[in-house]
């Protein structure tokens, strides 16, 4: 896939050609909107869709509504897809909307300052090619850069290291002793692929997850079925400040681990510590099952280090490993990681965010003009993404008429309210499951402060965004 597009001036640049940036353009299309270009790093669109190609890797939302809702007569094959179908939807949106002549491949964006006597971004690669634009939207996400942990002696193992975000294609576990570290949302699918190939599998657990199964989806009538699943996961997010129903929630879930978990022991080790609600619940019909298999082993103990062929806990515990897979997963709390950005006044955000990543309802930075983020600080959701998504570009589109009708050239979040909606946005996360005592996930900071994950439900993000209020920003 190329781009016709090549001039290094344009109205709108987004950043990233994943959902939330494929979001973003064809709601600009929609408009009549044609001066933009969406750069994107890699070769082809995706994001995490193109990257992700471990065994098993899929969407635990269910299709109906992870999708956009103004896409909704695409054939799935099945009611959870597979990380290829999920590419071939994005490809199908592609060729839909005809967004190839607003595609350009390849540009890895390092820099992005904004001038304020032009009100204009100017975006640059680490090679110094430049692109210059009237309105600036970041559209990365926050599952892009991996994370794999220091551990002693890793250099010096032997065998083959891979990670669930960089996965070689082809690769072969038949007879191998395979070690898996981490139990996330990219473990509970890659092992119980793994282990019906490996000659051993171990997973090796620093905390037990909650996992549920998946619920059984009507494909046949998908905007009734869409309707339901949306409203079953407002219950779920409305139960991260409701202790009561979180309660009924976990006490559901160890009755169901009782049934999957006939073994107390194993049962004891797969019991998680932490309030449900703390981290991300899982779903997966198969991880239970997988972990009683004859050749998985389950170790809770820490790691100590890795030789060139074993892995050492700290209770002296060894075994022979060939094979290591890192789920990690990634680093979210680090917004626009690896871009230098500096708005108004030579404020950078770096500075600004040095307490944590905040947006003014997840989409507008005091101090950064014309800059709109899709996927921001505090919008993620116990629901999908995707909606979120879709206020924030309606947001977006709409803030760009008011420049309009203004005849502004330039638009920004004033400072009262970006820091009272960032206020607000922690003092709601304070007493919420999120932030219950013992409870760490990739949620938080390095200083524990909630920057990915939004208080409410997706239908409270709905209505806190379906309007711009002009009060709220300086246009000059």
């Amino acid at each position: 896939m190329t781009s016709t597009e090549n001039s290094t001036e344009v109205r709108i640049v987004i950043i990233g050609a994943g959902f939330a940036g494929l979001c973003m353009a064809v709601n600009l299309l929609k408009q009549g909107e044609q001066n933009f270009v969406v750069v994107e790093r890699a070769e082809d669109i995706g994001g995490v869709w193109r990257d992700n190609v471990y065994p098993g890797a899929a969407c635990d939302i269910p299709a109906v509504l992870y999708s956009y809702s103004f896409e909704q007569d695409y054939p799935w094959s099945e009611a959870y897809p597979q990380q290829k179908e999920i590419l071939g939807y994005m490809l199908y949106i592609v060729e839909k909307y005809n967004l190839k002549n607003h595609l350009r491949f390849g540009i890895n964006i390092s820099t992005a300052e904004f001038n304020e006597s032009t009100a204009k971004w100017s975006v640059g690669t680490p090679e110094g090619k430049r692109l210059s634009c009237a309105i600036l939207i970041p559209a990365i996400g926050i599952f892009n850069h991996p994370v794999t942990p220091s551990i002693e002696g890793i250099a010096e193992f032997e065998g083959a290291v891979l990670h669930s975000a960089q996965w070689p294609r082809n690769t072969v576990f038949e007879g191998k002793r395979v070690a898996v570290i981490g139990t996330g949302a990219s473990a509970i699918q890659i092992v119980p692929e793994v282990a019906k190939h490996a000659k051993e599998l171990t997973v090796y657990q620093r905390s037990a997850p909650y996992v549920l199964p998946k619920a059984t989806i009507n494909m046949s009538d998908a905007l009734t079925e869409r309707a339901r699943v949306f409203g079953e996961l407002e219950k779920v997010a409305r139960s991260r400040s409701d202790f009561a129903m979180t309660a009924k929630a976990q006490s559901g879930f160890l009755a169901y681990l009782t049934d999957q978990v006939p073994d107390p022991v194993l049962r004891s080790q797969l019991t998680p510590s932490y309030i449900m609600g703390c981290k991300r619940t899982l779903f997966s019909n198969h991880w239970y099952p997988a972990l009683q298999r004859g050749n998985v082993h389950l170790e809770t103990e820490s790691i100590k280090k890795i030789t060139a062929n074993e892995i050492l806990l700290k209770d002296g515990t060894k075994r022979q490993i060939d094979c290591i897979v890192f789920a990690t997963g990634f680093n979210p709390s680090n917004y626009l990681q690896g871009i230098k950005v500096v708005g108004s006044k030579n404020t950078h955000l770096s500075d600004a965010w040095s307490q944590g990543a905040e947006a003014y309802l997840g989409i507008a930075v005091a101090g950064f003009p014309n800059m709109f983020l899709m996927y921001g600080p505090n919008t993620n959701v116990a629901g999908s993404i995707i909606y979120m998504l879709e206020c924030q570009a309606e947001f977006i589109i709409k803030a760009l008429a008011l420049m309009k009708s203004k005849a502004a050239k330039s638009m920004e979040v004033t400072l009262d309210s970006y820091r009272e909606y960032s206020d607000l946005m922690q003092d709601k996360l304070s007493d919420s499951t999120i932030t219950a005592a013992n409870c760490q996930s990739y949620s938080m900071n390095a200083a524990g402060r909630v920057v990915t994950n939004y208080p409410g439900t997706s239908l409270d993000y709905r209505h806190a965004t379906e309007s711009v209020d002009s009060a709220c920003f300086h246009l000059s």
